[in-house]
């Protein structure tokens, strides 16, 4: 029997009266124009039509109401939370309904919570329209549209980290770039940081549960994420909801299913494989270890030293199944490597025996260096003996070589020189890894000095110079002038240790072929390279193009080769593990082209966009 016809008042909840009619508090002199309710600690009975149900199991434990009459203040806020975690009321979007409940701050989000009476009092079809946020925000405050709907339209996600864990993303107007990539350290790092808060918002699931199930959805916009089905960095999407507040930030708890646009960011399931008769890449492998980290600590050099990487067999070859996939796609000449286990061959081995395996062929093969200083991993050259052969040594530079070499935080770096087969034009490759930004055990000059670079700024560049120079003095004596230099630099490109190889005569190439905004790892939602191929003047003009291959920076963590439970009993599904090169690593591969042979000068220069 419709309550409009007979004008019937039900009482979903509650005992006595809390008509339709009577004294109500407007939802804007609830919410006020400040950070707090000026009617806090107060019982009030407001009337307003509900706008977003989230009472089940898991989710937010209440709903969101909405004013009908706004009081057109741009300063209030015309929406509110109606906490009710101890039972589920029975409203549905469009319920018109009176509610009353003491008014309270949790966590900086106004609400009305022991709630005494809903009364449903009508129903509308439409719902107050939804105010568009646009990004950035410049100078709009976000508490002015505290629990109100509102919408965002083809936002580019820039963060997936928590997104299977609460089925967070974070969006953006575009894509967001660590600021020492974009401008050099120092006074001008702030300004473009505080821009970038300005240009970041979550896009909640509307739970408060970890992992909860089913989880968020993929690609596809309907089925929960997976392996298969990844929800990337770069996707465009729109979404429409309720303007959250919690755990310091404000989020979109969506009313509708997310819009997404995949197409924006699709997967490359092979990397845009630059022109030239000689290839060179660099991958950090992110530990590939073939001790397992099982407990006892009797990796490295030193003992003592604890192993990283798989904690099991099956752990272990799912890791290795996945760095075969990505090196067999890359199929570079030759390829500097990072992270493997400072052990004389055993990392190298199975690595190279697995891709030969693959290849059905003796493709690949190392340069035996055996363990390198006493770090617990190290840096590595491979290569294709059908393309490139070792001349001459290899040399190393560490603390045996140079003696205020700082072996004990980067790594040893190792170079060898090649001779291209086809040309039987030489080259050296060095291969480095140089110290993390990471704090530990940081002091004085060492620790982050707020100019966006990090801890450990000084030892990386002290040892860019140190690089520099003995590369000068052609260090495996083969006399070869052209000279390239590969690795995690664990630096962006405008700080200083970057500065220190262009200002010593290498070119970033990156940043040659395809401009300032070039990426291979994300952190905190914010883009930037940490991996590089420098080459000298002789290399440059070799040079043909280079790939950055985002198979790993725009990914979500957890499709990677672990079999460790997601948290507590609630163990990994299947497909969250494919044999791909995606999440593969916590860094993305890049490779560059050279034309070794004879090529045409002008139409060589005409593709670097000088």
């Amino acid at each position: 029997m419709k309550f409009l016809l007979l004008c019937l008042l039900f009482l979903i909840h509650g005992v006595g009266t809390a008509g339709c009619e009577g004294d109500f508090k407007t939802i804007a002199e609830i919410q006020g124009v400040g950070d707090t309710s000026p009617l806090l600690d107060q019982t009030v009975t407001v009337r307003a039509v509900v706008s977003g149900v989230f009472v089940d199991s898991g989710e937010l434990d209440g709903f969101f109401v909405q004013s009908l009459q706004p009081d057109n203040n741009p300063n209030t806020s015309e929406g509110l939370f109606i906490y009710t975690r101890q039972w589920q009321p029975a409203v549905a979007v469009g319920d018109e309904v009176s509610v009353s409940g003491l008014v309270s701050e949790q966590h900086g989000l106004t609400q009305l919570r022991a709630v005494s009476h809903i009364t449903q009092c009508g129903q509308h079809s439409t719902l107050p329209e939804a105010s568009v946020i646009e990004l950035p925000l410049d100078d709009l405050n976000l508490e002015t549209l505290e629990n109100m709907r509102v919408a965002v339209r083809d936002a580019v996600v820039t963060d997936v980290y928590q997104y299977l864990k609460f089925g967070e993303i974070t969006v953006s107007s575009e894509r967001l770039f660590s600021t020492t990539s974009l401008v050099a350290p120092g006074p001008a790092v702030e300004p473009l940081a505080a821009s970038q808060r300005r240009d970041q918002l979550v896009v909640d699931d509307g739970r408060l549960q970890a992992y909860a199930r089913p989880f968020a959805v993929g690609h596809d916009g309907q089925s929960p994420v997976s392996a298969d089905n990844p929800m990337r960095s770069g996707y465009t999407v729109s979404v429409e909801g309720i303007l959250h507040y919690a755990f310091g930030q404000f989020k979109i708890q969506p009313t509708a299913s997310i819009s997404l646009k995949p197409q924006s960011n699709f997967r490359s399931f092979q990397p845009d494989r630059p022109e030239g008769d000689l290839t060179v890449a660099t991958f950090n492998m992110e530990n590939w270890f073939t001790d397992l980290n099982d407990g006892p600590e009797r990796c490295g050099t030193i003992i003592g030293m604890g192993c990283r990487g798989a904690f099991s067999d099956s752990e272990q070859q799912r890791q290795l199944q996945k760095l075969v996939a990505v090196i067999q796609q890359l199929d570079a000449s030759i390829i500097g490597l990072q992270e493997l286990q400072n052990n004389p061959r055993d990392s190298l081995n199975q690595l190279v025996d697995a891709l030969n395996q693959a290849a059905q062929k003796q493709q690949w093969a190392y340069v035996d260096a055996g363990q390198l200083g006493q770090d617990v991993i190290k840096v590595g050259l491979i290569y294709q003996p059908q393309q490139v052969m070792p001349v001459g040594p290899y040399a190393v530079l560490s603390r045996d070589t140079v003696a205020d070499f700082e072996d004990h935080r980067n790594r040893v770096v190792l170079a060898q020189t090649f001779q291209h087969l086809a040309s039987e034009t030489l080259l050296t490759v060095a291969s480095l890894h140089l110290k993390s930004k990471g704090c530990r055990d940081a002091q004085g000059a060492e620790m982050a000095q707020d100019d966006g670079q990090g801890c450990y700024n000084p030892t990386r560049t002290r040892a860019a110079r140190q690089i520099v120079r003995w590369m000068e003095q052609d260090p495996t004596g083969m006399g070869a002038e052209i000279r390239m230099i590969v690795g995690d630099f664990n630096s962006y490109q405008m700080e200083d240790p970057i500065q220190v190889f262009e200002q010593g005569g290498y070119v970033n190439l990156a940043r040659e072929f395809l401009g300032v905004e070039n990426w291979t790892t994300s952190y905190r939602g914010k883009v930037g390279s940490l991996d590089y191929i420098m080459a000298n003047n002789a290399a440059l003009a070799q040079a043909a193009g280079i790939t950055q291959w985002h198979i790993n920076a725009d990914e979500i963590r957890d499709f990677g080769y672990s079999m460790t439970p997601l948290e507590g009993p609630i163990q990994r599904p299947d497909n969250f593990y494919r044999v791909s090169p995606f999440s593969s690593s916590d860094h993305d591969p890049v490779m560059a082209g050279f034309y070794m042979s004879k090529h045409d000068d002008e139409t060589l220069s005409q593709k670097k966009p000088r």
